[in-house]
């Protein structure tokens, strides 16, 4: 277990008011759809099976190129090195991605709704502690889940559970999760440590309701670094376009984007991601 300092606390407060610049990311989460249903049966405590995709040694928290680069490119197509996307010996080490992220994690809840309390630094704790607990249990790499984490709820442990026909809780906004601590407007505060954990263990191991990253990794089905990036656009709409894009299909399009500049360092630079607003710009094809 690593332990966060006290100053990191501190220092997210005292820099807060500088943030509204930065975090332009912070006015809204990622729309999520509904599962496409690819999994019959539903189970929890899903593994990722494929060798080459598994990792199980994610005590190893300087793995990676260290801070990588805080800027954004935008990737599309399939999600291989071929068509441009990094490769793995391209993600920045978990260590330095969770440092880089945890101002966002201390202030997130306020940019949210004014109303949410923050994160206090055990509950950042917390979502370190949970990433760990469940990328071991699976295979999950704990940068992917981290990413996710941020994509999803930039780390609020009270973001609101969202419903578009789906029940979206937690950190993750997994599918109908039991986890979290702000349910219809019933805030917890503070979220317990046990209730952090189950909302990340949810998200990556999957709920009764519908497929955790690992389901997803294993759905994608090329055995190389593209499952990661298909498996965050499988996560975002449930699943993959019949063009193979990551672009492409509902939901957020730039959603795999994201997740890949994430991988590398992206903190906050501006997106160069315009596939939300002009979907024409990207070639986004919704089937």
């Amino acid at each position: 277990m690593v332990k966060l300092s006290v100053s990191s606390l501190v220092a997210g407060a005292a820099l807060a008011a500088a943030l509204p610049s930065y975090l332009t990311s912070l006015t809204g989460l990622s729309p999520r759809s509904p599962n496409s249903g690819q999994i019959t049966a539903r189970a929890t405590g899903g593994k990722v099976t494929n060798k080459n995709l598994a990792r199980f040694d994610n005590s190893n928290i300087e793995d990676g190129v260290g801070n990588g680069t805080d800027w954004y490119h935008l990737y599309l197509g399939n999600g291989s090195v071929a068509a441009g996307w990094p490769s793995k010996d391209k993600w920045v080490s978990f260590e330095s991605m969770f440092e880089n992220y945890k101002l966002q994690m201390y202030v997130a809840c306020q940019y949210l709704n004014w109303r949410l309390p923050n994160n206090d630094i055990d509950e950042v704790q917390a979502i370190w502690d949970g990433i760990q607990t469940a990328s071991d249990a699976t295979g999950v790499d704990h940068r992917l889940i981290l990413a996710i984490i941020m994509q999803e709820s930039h780390g609020c442990v009270r973001v609101n559970t969202t419903d578009l026909g789906v029940r979206n809780p937690g950190v993750m906004q997994n599918h109908n999760g039991k986890a979290s601590c702000n349910d219809n407007k019933k805030l917890t505060t503070p979220c317990p440590a046990a209730t952090i954990h189950e909302m990340i263990r949810e998200g990556t191991a999957g709920t009764t309701s519908g497929d955790g990253l690992a389901h997803c990794i294993n759905l994608s089905g090329n055995g190389d670094v593209s499952d990661y990036y298909r498996a965050a656009r499988i996560y975002n709409s449930g699943s993959l376009s019949k063009t193979g894009n990551l672009q492409s299909n509902i939901a957020t399009h730039c959603y795999a984007s994201d997740i890949a500049n994430r991988l590398t360092g992206w903190v906050y630079a501006p997106s160069a991601c315009t596939c939300d607003d002009d979907p024409k710009s990207c070639g986004v094809s919704n089937n």
